[in-house]
């Protein structure tokens, strides 16, 4: 079956557990665990290999609480504003795009930056404003916070932003009520659900799939999820992090072409502070310091390895998502089979929603 058509089907089929979860008798929709558990239904075949950056500096590490509140952040070291230009390079040589999920506290700070990437023909999307773990904020002030995010990046380049992954990976759970409000916030996807412990849960969805909330529980229920890549097998070892950085990029990439052989959509995740050629600026102890240290040397020549073995694309572009937004540049677009979810998503709910979140973001601009 083709990915349309693989796509077409899923869309119409019953909600099948895209990850893990119990099924009720006779049925294939997920168990409900709570009010807010949606169902999943996978996507096969949703497109090719999607690069990702979460843009932070070093210091937005939620192990230290001291450094990713503003107000008790002592004076540090920056780094994105020299390691922002140099990623940009190493994807230009490759021909690589990517998706940057930016914090809002940086693009205040480095709004031509954040021009640059776009311009570059990169996608930029929502880390959220503060790096602060989702999972431990207030429901409303999680709310605030990433419309707070959208709007900033949607002001600063004047195009919707579709895409949002929490600090940390820290929605945790395919149950927990943030998931809904990542939708109710008007974004088109989510890459927040890690499908392995610790971060996330094993029961997260694997592979992409379409979220889909009890008719009634908020308008325009649907979510599209992406959840990141690991490798291992049923270990389930983030490619991503430190645990990514200690193997060869042959295995990275022998990863991603299973994952995408098996109808999935690889989702690599990179930090620009992980390129630096150095220590950590600042004082880290501990588990912090062992995460951000720990196989970063040598780490920038095996992604430039890594970034030439497959043609890593965004994910607006690797989901063929570009037909929401407007124009996608000819280079996000080489090399990359034209998979189409546009059509799939013409009468959808998440279309609707997103198509008048466009018209009133465009008045605003005008």
């Amino acid at each position: 079956m083709r990915p349309a058509q693989a796509l077409a089907a899923a869309r119409s089929a019953p909600a099948m557990p895209a990850g893990g979860g119990s099924r009720t008798a006779g049925s294939d929709r997920l168990r409900p665990v709570t009010q807010h558990t949606p169902c999943a239904t996978r996507l096969d075949g949703v497109g090719g290999y999607a690069l990702t950056v979460d843009v932070e500096e070093w210091y937005h590490n939620c192990l230290v609480p001291a450094y990713v509140h503003p107000e008790l952040r002592p004076a540090l070291p920056q780094e994105l504003d020299r390691l922002l230009p140099f990623l940009l390079d190493m994807l230009a040589e490759a021909g690589a795009t990517a998706t940057f999920f930016v914090l809002g506290e940086v693009a205040e700070r480095l709004p031509r930056r954040m021009r640059e990437i776009a311009a570059a023909g990169h996608e930029v999307a929502s880390h959220g404003y503060l790096h602060l773990r989702a999972c431990g904020r207030p429901l409303d002030a999680f709310r605030r916070d990433i419309r707070r995010s959208k709007t900033l990046l949607e002001d600063l380049l004047g195009e919707p932003v579709l895409g949002f992954r929490a600090p940390e990976w820290s929605l945790r759970r395919l149950s927990s009520p943030l998931v809904p409000l990542v939708a109710e916030a008007g974004f088109l996807y989510d890459s927040s659900l890690a499908p392995y412990s610790f971060s996330g849960r094993r029961s997260n969805p694997r592979f992409a799939c379409r979220l889909e909330w009890p008719e009634g529980h908020l308008p325009g229920p649907d979510l599209l999820e992406f959840p990141p890549l690991t490798f291992g097998g049923p270990l389930r070892v983030p490619a991503g992090s430190w645990t990514g950085r200690l193997v060869r990029p042959s295995r990275l990439a022998a990863a991603a072409a299973r994952h995408l052989a098996e109808g999935g959509l690889p989702v690599m995740v990179i930090h620009p502070w992980e390129l630096s050629g150095g220590p950590t600026p600042g004082p880290l102890s501990g588990l912090a310091r062992f995460i951000h240290e720990t196989g970063r040397r040598d780490f920038a020549p095996r992604l430039r390895i890594l970034l030439h073995s497959l043609p890593w694309r965004s994910l607006r572009t690797a989901a063929s998502l570009a037909g929401t937004t407007g124009t996608v540049p000819a280079a996000a677009e080489a090399g990359m089979p034209r998979l189409s979810l546009v059509p799939h998503l013409a009468d959808s709910p998440v279309r609707a929603r997103l198509s008048s979140a466009v018209r009133r973001r465009r008045q605003q601009w005008r």
